[in-house]
């Protein structure tokens, strides 16, 4: 089974790059337990932590590292697009990636399913990854016994990144595009632009097109020039 990350219609733009090598691990013991998962016997992992921390960047990277039998699911869309059944005979995966988690917070049909779905996980073998911006303790699950399933994950907090992380964030992702991103460029459009790393990542995208076409380096009066002109 491939991944859904192309498959579903994720608010994702296909020309983003999510890998382990581009993400800024502000927590290096996290680096190698993600490095190192496949030989892990680590089998869940439940990250959780307030936007922006990178968790969807992680959860797909993983996805798309370790196993053509991977899935992501955005739980958040899928809730609104889907039913519970798409769980079904998801434990025949080497890896199952969930987002959103808090999506369904008062939906007993998805506790349930998801519920079901962790012990035939926990039968196979496939490994768990879950994001949720509520640690186990305190999502709003209805279902006591979904809850007490999340608390036997090892948990992590991912912290939102600072505004030196989000300019190293961008000249990783900006490296995964053959681009090179100097610190005073990045800086520039954290004080000028935004710091909402979405919307970053999004303007690096269009940079990157920008300069695709004119063949010209990422400089100031370059990136002035785009942004201005859009």
């Amino acid at each position: 089974m491939q991944s859904l990350a192309t498959q579903l219609p994720l608010r994702l733009n296909p020309q983003d790059v999510y890998r382990f090598d581009n993400f800024y691990f502000q927590q290096p013991e996290l680096k190698q337990l993600f490095i190192g998962l496949e030989q892990s016997e680590c089998d869940f992992i439940y990250l959780w932590g307030h936007e922006p921390c990178g968790k969807t960047h992680l959860l797909l990277a993983a996805t798309e590292h370790y196993s053509k039998r991977s899935l992501y699911l955005p739980l958040a869309e899928l809730v609104e697009t889907a039913s519970p059944e798409i769980l079904q005979s998801v434990e025949q995966l080497d890896l199952l990636c969930i987002d959103e988690l808090d999506a369904i917070a008062g939906k007993a049909d998805w506790q349930e399913a998801l519920f079901h779905c962790f012990n035939r996980l926990q039968h196979s073998g496939c490994k768990l990854l879950v994001a949720a911006t509520h640690n186990p303790a305190t999502i709003a699950f209805t279902l006591a016994d979904l809850r007490s399933r999340m608390a036997t994950a090892l948990v992590y907090q991912l912290d939102s990144l600072d505004d030196n992380s989000k300019q190293q964030a961008l000249i990783s992702q900006a490296k995964s595009r053959g681009l090179e991103l100097p610190e005073d460029v990045a800086q520039y459009l954290l004080r000028h632009y935004s710091r909402d790393i979405k919307v970053l990542m999004s303007v690096l995208q269009r940079l990157d097109n920008a300069s695709m076409v004119s063949k010209r380096r990422l400089t100031i009066p370059f990136i002035r020039q785009v942004l201005v002109n859009e």
